[in-house]
């Protein structure tokens, strides 16, 4: 029987100081009494390397926000390759109507000499046969009508060739500007994506030197509390208020506060550090 009540008490007792170790770890209202050797002094030096730990927190945060709204240039890219197909179809297609213009100036010279060469057999009194003559009439006709088309073809696609030169000269001019725009732009973002890296780094480095020092049980307690609140752990006390809720500080909790009590706000539950307070 004894050893039964032995044994509830210290059931009892542990089942206490775990009660109370989680009270802690999930921020009461209410002031607690933090175990701290050197006195109020020490207790306020506590708080004040956390609330420097959080301006470092605070800091990287900022860096890694800017880092995922820094813009790689995904759409500045996107129009340098649409204005680089742009300009190989202007090139194809002044490629197409040069060609043709070839082809019907060729055309044309081949009309002209067959032309040249019936004319000089109508007109040069060697064919005498009046059928023969009828023919060759009818077949010089044929071929003028032929030349003319082909002139009109032949200053259409002249035309047209040099409109498609103007095209490819624009898109040529398109697509540098862009090309140089685009790589201006990623300069300036792996300049600036370096340079964000280089200070998230500096900073990691820096919070980790600065935890070190920090108590342990009260940086785990701000931890705790910034995980759960937008990041920010520990509030700074602007006269009798909270600086991030803004919300009034009773007395009793200001005087837990400068008594080298770690209290949390009422309302937004996050630690507060009193600058100077002893």
């Amino acid at each position: 029987m004894t050893w039964c009540v032995v044994g509830c008490r210290v059931l009892l007792t542990f089942l206490t100081a775990k009660r109370e170790s989680v009270r802690r770890l999930h921020f009461p209202n209410r002031a607690a009494h933090y175990p701290q050797s050197g006195g109020i002094e020490d207790m306020n030096d506590a708080l004040k390397q956390i609330y420097e730990l959080q301006k470092i927190d605070v800091l990287f945060a900022h860096v890694v926000s800017r880092l995922r709204k820094l813009d790689s240039g995904e759409t500045l890219k996107q129009s340098a390759e649409a204005a680089a197909v742009n300009y190989e179809k202007a090139v194809t297609e002044h490629k197409r109507l040069t060609t043709d213009l070839h082809d019907a100036e060729l055309e044309l010279r081949s009309v002209e000499e067959k032309l040249k060469t019936f004319e000089q057999r109508l007109w040069g009194g060697s064919v005498r046969n009046p059928k023969e003559l009828e023919n060759l009439e009818k077949e010089v006709n044929a071929l003028k009508r032929q030349r003319s088309h082909l002139d009109e073809r032949v200053l259409q696609l002249m035309d047209a060739v040099e409109a498609a030169q103007r095209t490819v000269e624009q898109a040529r001019k398109q697509k540098e500007e862009t090309e140089q725009t685009y790589q201006q732009h990623v300069e300036a973002y792996l300049a600036e994506k370096r340079k964000l890296e280089a200070e998230g780094v500096r900073l990691k480095q820096e919070r980790q030197k600065l935890a070190a020092r920090c108590d342990p049980q009260l940086l785990q307690r701000y931890e705790a509390i910034r995980q759960r609140h937008g990041g920010i752990g520990i509030s700074r006390v602007e006269g009798d208020s909270c600086a991030v809720c803004h919300t009034k500080i009773s007395t009793s909790a200001l005087r837990a506060i400068k008594s080298g009590q770690i209290v949390q706000c009422e309302n937004c539950q996050r630690l507060l550090y009193m600058e100077g307070a002893s």
